[in-house]
């Protein structure tokens, strides 16, 4: 399996430990430099703020309520982070971070013992050099976290396999698979075991590998799995009944099969989303068809493995009609692992139509593009609250109690440090609850696991009327909403906004004789629309 090293000594071999630091701090930078992107961002870094300052660290909060729509691993990394680090956008992107530089660093050390260093180097860099990757790592959801445990597992995986038909120690490393394949259940979801079991099953079935088959499934091995990743599952079944209804069934299998929710795109979108996202290195990808680059020698296993893997990941998300951007991160790694071998093919061959400078204009075009990238993110974001909500969170105090219009802004109570949830304004008497996601189903969603906090929480523009007029004097709220607001609900009417911005403002409203008079003292208007 083990290719011999060229004596070719302008290929690039840096001292591994300086290199997987640099990486390290590259995929990192910049990761302070913008505010959470909405909705994604601010939602799964809200729902970890949640759990962390209502000290619910075993059910995942969406404005004090349960929010099953994916398992806890990324909202336990988050809340640890925040308790380390504070709660800032940056922080939130700490486990985003940690995924991606733990894979790269895995997949550095799996190919140099397989192949040898070069490749390990130009794998490596290829990957972290991808805008898809780097924004990937600087990104606060849940893709990069089940990319990266993906990625481990399957190079675990293959490792133990490998071992096993070399007569060497395999077991604890067959464990290892077992808790990266229940940590990325834990991440995501079945996907966390489907994605790995189904490329290793048709790269061992592919080789004819029975040893390695009976090695992985090592019952000791599949009693970890189910030890790491049972609990919780369990736990909130017994917790929430419906529970496995509604994040097995619903959110699992009925979503993969249905057509009507959201980002519906066609079969062939993550080709070009591939293309497009990993250049310029995707520029070599033409190579990965050449006949030669599939013939017999010491890295077929290898390219073998890495093109299954890619075709699993990009095949599987392919089949939905709703497809997102980062659903395929997982596929990046064998991606550039083969543009890696394309790429030192060409190097290493005689009159090599790739150079050292072709290939460090394509690294420093690569970084450019990453940094661009990151730049106009921070120059674009629309729809934060952290302007407004930092300048509020001055001047709020602990008892003071926050209240949206219409709408459920992610990032309030996060950069608004608020001290409880959200009171969120609507029309939730006669709710019509849309197929597609949205902040209004998913906070209706949550209100069925917990009907006393919806009640408590989602309210009409009636009962925040008569909330006012029973609240003791001196007490203080904080009301998001848009500028239009202050005409359309009884509470703000005459009143100026404390705080405002192009498109959203906040008001305070003080429980006093004035507000009694206005609110209480006729008919309050409805502000329903």
């Amino acid at each position: 399996m083990r290719a011999s090293t060229p004596p070719a000594g302008s290929l690039w071999t840096p001292p591994a430990g300086r290199f997987l630091l640099a990486v390290g701090v590259w995929l990192a930078w910049l990761a302070w430099l913008r505010p959470l992107t909405l909705p994604d961002e601010g939602r799964y870094a809200g729902v970890a703020w949640d759990m962390l300052r209502s000290g619910s660290h075993a059910v995942p909060l969406l404005d004090g309520m349960p929010y099953f729509h994916k398992p806890p691993l990324y909202y336990w990394l988050t809340e640890l982070s925040f308790s380390v680090f504070g709660a800032h956008p940056w922080a939130a992107r700490v486990p985003s971070w940690l995924a991606a530089w733990g894979s790269a660093a895995a997949m550095y050390v799996f190919v140099r013992r397989h192949r040898d260093a070069a490749a390990a180097t130009m794998t490596v860099l290829i990957l972290s050099t991808m805008p898809f990757f780097y924004g990937g790592a600087q990104f606060a959801n849940l893709d990069m976290l089940v990319a990266g445990m993906i990625t481990l597992c399957v190079l675990a995986a293959t490792e133990t396999v490998l071992r096993a038909e070399r007569g060497q120690a395999h077991r604890w490393m067959s464990v290892a698979a077992a808790a990266l394949a229940a940590l990325a259940v834990l991440a995501k979801g079945l996907i966390g075991l489907v994605l790995p079991g189904a490329i290793m099953l048709i790269w061992l079935l592919w080789g004819r590998r029975w040893r390695g088959l009976s090695a992985l499934v090592w019952p000791p091995a599949l009693l970890v799995f189910l030890a790491v990743a049972a609990p919780w599952f369990v736990l909130m079944q017994l917790r929430y009944p419906g529970f496995y209804d509604y994040f097995f069934v619903y959110q699992h299998f009925q979503r993969f099969a249905a057509g009507g929710f959201n980002n519906a795109q066609p079969f062939w979108f993550y080709l070009p989303v591939l293309a497009g996202l990993s250049l310029p290195w995707s520029l070599w990808g033409g190579g990965i068809l050449r006949r030669a680059f599939w013939a017999e020698g010491a890295a077929r296993d290898l390219r073998r493995l890495a093109v299954i893997w890619f075709a699993v990941v990009v095949l599987f998300f392919s089949l939905p009609h709703s497809k997102l951007i980062g659903y395929v991160l997982p596929a990046l790694a064998p991606l550039a692992f083969l543009l890696a071998e394309v790429i030192l093919a060409a190097w290493r061959a005689e009159a090599g139509s790739v150079t050292p400078r072709l290939v460090g204009i394509g690294a420093a075009a690569a970084a450019a593009v990453c940094v661009i990238a990151v730049g106009v993110a921070a120059t674009a974001a629309r729809g934060s609250a952290a302007p407004l909500a930092k300048l509020v969170r001055e001047q709020a105090r602990p008892d003071d109690t926050f209240v949206s219009l219409h709408a459920y802004p992610f990032d309030l109570a996060l950069y608004a440090r608020a001290p409880r949830p959200t009171w969120v304004v609507d029309d939730w008497i006669n709710p019509e609850v849309p197929v597609r996601d949205n902040w209004r189903k998913e906070l209706y969603d949550a209100a069925r696991f917990d009907p006393a906090t919806g009640q408590q929480v989602l309210i009409s523009a009636a009962q925040f009327n008569a909330r006012l007029c029973a609240a003791p004097e001196g007490a203080r709220f904080w009301v998001w909403g848009n500028h239009e607001d202050g005409a359309v609900y009884t509470p703000l009417q005459g009143l100026h906004a404390a705080v405002s911005g192009v498109k959203h403002a906040m008001w305070r409203l003080d429980v006093d004789a004035a507000l009694r008079q206005r609110v209480c003292g006729g008919t309050p208007t409805t502000g329903l629309r």
